[in-house]
């Protein structure tokens, strides 16, 4: 039940964002008024150590938000990459198509163009899960078909030459299963609950003492809160690049889509 609650919150910077806005400026407001008893008390002693543990604090929430962060990057430079890997693979196996008989070559080209477009339409489909499934059993479907000629390639003349073409395939094949794998890996559900709670005890913490101090400030009230709410946002929107501000281009398959198609068309 948290784990489903905390995928559909952070699955979208639009719903992390007023969360975590809220959330952070409510525990800020909360701080502040049990900070003015202690204002209000004159306890010198108890004062001295806010400080103290406030920066403790806001010093751990800065480290994981920077560790954080770091992960979100380095699986979205992942993701990055293997569009690139992809759009190779499947322009490096319609060109090893030209090895195989011409009727084969031709029914090979016609399925891997339809490949490409299923790949684009995959991305492209952003959060709607039924257009997602239905490009992922069309790519699953086209892929059973390429590997059907393939073996039979390979059975009608089982030479070398033949024997790139399966490869470069298999490695298609791959690459789909790694390029999936890496879109539906995110930062742990435990790393965000933890994230949460070090903002939320940061940012009560930062009230606390403006109450305790009396002195009241614009920036421990309202923009600290949102200063941590807009990066816990930008992070799960790199996190998540299917919404939001932050996406992965595929333009590396529009290349390749363009060229293949521009190849059957010359035909």
């Amino acid at each position: 039940m948290l784990e489903s609650t905390l995928s559909y919150i952070f699955a979208s910077q639009w719903r992390v964002l007023p969360v975590c806005l809220v959330l952070l400026v409510a525990v800020t407001e909360l701080g502040y008024h049990f900070g003015l008893k202690l204002h209000r008390a004159d306890d010198g002693a108890r004062k001295g150590q806010i400080a103290g543990i406030q920066g403790a604090i806001l010093g751990l929430l800065a480290l994981l938000l920077g560790f954080t962060f770091a992960l979100a990057v380095q699986r979205y430079e992942t993701r990055r990459t293997l569009v690139v890997e992809e759009a190779n693979a499947i322009g490096t196996t319609y060109l090893r198509a030209g090895f195989l008989s011409d009727e084969q070559s031709a029914t090979v080209k016609s399925l891997l163009r339809r490949y490409a477009q299923a790949r684009i339409e995959y991305y492209e489909a952003g959060q709607n899960e039924t257009e997602i499934l239905a490009a992922e059993d069309q790519a699953a479907v086209i892929q059973a078909e390429l590997w059907t000629h393939a073996v039979a390639a390979a059975k009608e003349a089982p030479n070398p030459v033949v024997a790139t073409f399966i490869t470069s395939l298999n490695e298609l094949i791959d690459l789909d299963a790694t390029r999936l794998n890496a879109l539906r890996t995110h930062v742990p559900g435990a790393v965000w609950i933890i994230l949460v709670v070090v903002a939320g005890c940061g940012c009560y913490v930062s009230g606390y003492g403006s109450g305790a101090s009396g002195a009241r400030t614009t920036f421990s009230s309202f923009v600290l809160p949102v200063l941590i709410a807009l990066v816990i946002s930008l992070i799960s929107d790199i996190d998540r690049p299917r919404g939001g501000l932050i996406s992965i281009k595929q333009q590396p398959m529009f290349d390749l889509q363009d060229a293949i198609s521009g190849e059957a068309s010359a035909q």
